[in-house]
């Protein structure tokens, strides 16, 4: 069982540039990647996505990369259309002001798109030096998520430990309930009916009260869909959402057998009952 919360971080160099990748997963229902990269690795996005997807089956993961140059590689070139366009233009404006200097190029070099400035960049080489590192980053990730699972596992199994008590305590207490219940009903119908009570009705309507409201299916309803749970929380791959379902089948169980015992007894194992099944519901939240 693994978590979605984890961080990995990996730095590296080449193609003179020095690398920092950074990966962040939160708990969500779906994979949602979210990726911020510098402009010059857009190209490189829709690889970091795919590799991510092969790592991840779950969560929310946030991946940062930063770029910072080495080596100058910095590239300029003059745009000759821009800057004949501007020297015109300024030519035209001093023309309207006799004795002004023309323009130079101190002044030419200043204006927008004269000059365009870029850095040399070798796609390959920086997946080259990329890939690994998201690699390394990932498994940070993986690593961390694995530390967390065998801790939501521990918890659990510690809470489904307590469900299995209460619920053995109850199945010892429901053929003395069963007793009680059919007593009870009997003194009722004698109250009401009086010395004109035909036995074998109130057997009959004993029978069919008790049958309505016996709890035997709901314990052993319950005590499968714990097992059930044990089980597949040991399999691998994704399980949380059916962990969840699961969840809410006992739930259900659970609140059956409050409802058709409302004894002070079973209802306090009800209620212990009910809040390991909460302690467990508050961590399948972070299960992937």
């Amino acid at each position: 069982m693994n978590s979605m919360t984890g961080f990995g971080h990996a730095e590296g160099e080449g193609a003179g540039i020095s690398f920092s990748v950074e990966l962040k997963s939160l708990n969500t229902r779906y994979l949602d990647i979210i990726i911020s990269i510098p402009s010059a690795l857009s190209v490189l996005e829709d690889r970091i996505r795919t590799l991510l997807q092969q790592q991840f089956l779950r969560g929310r993961v946030e991946c940062l990369i930063r770029m910072k140059h080495l080596e100058d590689k910095l590239l300029v070139t003059v745009d000759e259309n821009a800057a004949r366009a501007w020297k015109e233009a300024l030519d035209r404006l001093a023309s309207l002001f006799p004795g002004s200097a023309e323009a130079g190029l101190d002044l030419l070099v200043h204006q927008e798109g004269v000059l365009k400035t870029e850095y040399q960049q070798d796609i390959e080489e920086y997946w080259q030096v990329l890939e690994p590192l998201l690699l390394n980053a990932s498994e940070q990730v993986q690593k961390r998520r694995r530390q967390e699972g065998a801790a939501l596992t521990a918890d659990i199994d510690s809470q489904l430990s307590a469900m299995e008590t209460a619920l053995s305590r109850v199945a010892g207490k429901a053929p003395l309930l069963r007793e009680e219940v059919e007593a009870n009903l009997r003194r009722r119908f004698i109250e009401i009916l009086g010395s004109d009570a035909d036995e074998q009705k109130i057997l009959s309507e004993t029978a069919l009260w008790i049958a309505r409201n016996d709890i035997n299916e709901e314990i052993v309803r319950l005590g499968t869909h714990i097992k059930t749970f044990r089980d597949d929380s040991q399999k691998p791959g994704l399980k949380g959402k059916k962990l969840d379902f699961l969840a809410q089948e006992m739930g259900r169980e659970i609140n059956t057998i409050g409802s058709k015992s409302p004894q002070a007894d079973v209802s306090r194992l009800v209620v212990e009952m009910k809040d390991a099944l909460e302690k467990i519901r508050e961590q399948l939240r972070n299960v992937e």
